[in-house]
């Protein structure tokens, strides 16, 4: 009988913690992986535990072992001025966040990864903070980019040196992604888009961010009209899009239509918003948001800054919801303005279109089925199962390809750089 491959899952997220984006994604991959392999976790949190979270992922997952990172400023772990030479022109760098494992916790991982067959990594920043250059056998999972996200921040910047120093760090991360299959065997991203940023190759697979199909639920239309967003508005992009869209949209909504409300669901949302602007109401976190979303005539998706792809997009679809985005919202699912979802950049322009379904229930109902259909077809985690296990099998096949060869992970050091050939 084939044997299972052993796969050690390394992620900040807990994968039973209350649902966000980075934790559904971390969640369904794992379990998909769980049908080809045996999965277990090393969770690095950075985040205080929830004990439920804690408890859950226990009881579902096996989880060798829990790793909390010191905090630490980017670029000076060790060498003072040299590192931060070293944090900006040198692409090999790993010290590049606010956090660092501690040198046993880097030898137990390394030991841990040579009794494993894949080593899944949730994101470049949580692989940094081990700082192993080179990681055997490894799936790196690209959930965002980071000069994209620097990018985002640069084209939202008024202040032009702001937007100088963003667009150098755009500089410094790019010529780190480029960096990403000499590091790992695999990549995995979000999007086409992000396959193509990374200069396509055959190691190289898109898994999207997706959804669970929820029951239809029946459209509920109350007497005061709704607009809503869900997302953790603790989460910087969430927070100012929120802020944007209370700012500069919500004022001419409320001029055509003065009876809306706006619902905010999801971690924070219960906080400063609603003294933002008038009729704002906050229901903090909701086990079960199904009736709520079902009562709105449109879920907003006001993202100015990021990367990757909205978990909630997808949650929008598959509840069968009218979204309106902005083309940062929308980035990276194959829809089209007007067809399943409405997309709007300028202020007055997402008012408009938010208006446009207040006041058109059918308009919303054809948008949303178009929409659902295409979820159905594309964006179930189910649907991602045949991807997750060729890329298990490509991660599997490199490895045994370069076994022997120069597969040995690499620490950072106080050395002086050397060359990739070198550290090999």
């Amino acid at each position: 009988m084939k044997m299972r491959p052993k796969i050690l899952f390394v992620t900040a997220h807990w994968p039973l913690a209350l649902a966000y984006g980075a934790q559904q994604r971390v969640l369904n991959i794992a379990t998909l992986l769980s049908r080809v392999g045996n999965v277990s976790f090393v969770i690095v949190p950075t985040d205080p535990e929830d004990e439920g979270a804690v408890r859950r992922t226990k009881r579902e997952f096996e989880v060798c072992r829990i790793i909390h990172p010191s905090l630490v400023a980017p670029g000076t772990s060790s060498g003072g001025v040299r590192d931060r030479l070293r944090h900006e022109i040198d692409p090999t760098y790993m010290a590049t966040d606010h956090y660092e494992v501690s040198a046993p916790d880097r030898m137990a991982m390394l030991e841990m990864i040579q009794r494993h067959d894949i080593v899944w990594v949730h994101t470049i920043r949580t692989a940094n903070w081990f700082r192993i250059y080179r990681w055997p056998h490894s799936v790196l999972d690209v959930d965002d980019l980071i000069s994209r996200q620097q990018h985002s921040l640069a084209q939202n910047e008024r202040n032009p040196i702001e937007r100088l120093l963003e667009l150098r760090r755009v500089w410094i991360w790019r010529r780190r992604e480029r960096l990403f299959p000499e590091r790992f065997n695999v990549l995995t991203v979000c999007s086409e888009e992000d396959r193509r940023y990374l200069g396509g190759g055959e190691s190289i697979y898109v898994i999207p961010n997706g959804s669970t199909p929820h029951p239809a639920r029946s459209r509920v239309f109350p007497d005061r009209p709704r607009i809503g967003f869900i997302g953790n508005c603790a989460f910087a992009p969430n927070d100012q899009g929120l802020r944007w869209f209370i700012r500069d949209t919500w004022p001419g909504i409320k001029r055509e239509v003065p009876s809306a409300q706006l619902r905010l669901v999801g971690r924070g949302s219960d906080g400063d918003f609603s003294h933002l602007g008038p009729d704002i109401v906050g229901l903090g976190w909701l086990e079960d948001p199904g009736d709520e979303i079902a009562s709105w005539s449109a879920m907003i998706v006001p993202i100015k800054m990021g990367s990757g792809t909205r978990v909630k997009l997808a949650d929008g679809f598959a509840r069968g919801c009218p979204v309106v985005a902005t083309a940062m919202g929308a980035f990276g699912f194959d829809v089209k303005n007007g067809q399943e979802i409405l997309v709007a950049d300028r202020g007055a322009d997402f008012a408009s279109a938010c208006i446009r379904l207040l006041s058109n229930p059918e308009l919303g109902m054809a948008i949303s089925e178009k929409a659902r259909k295409r979820f159905l077809e594309r964006w179930t985690w189910e649907s991602f199962e045949n991807t997750v296990g060729k890329v298990v099998q490509e991660c599997l096949t490199r490895s045994r390809q370069t076994m022997g060869d120069s597969g040995a992970s690499t620490l950072a050091t106080n050395v002086p750089v050397t060359t990739a050939e070198e550290r090999r």
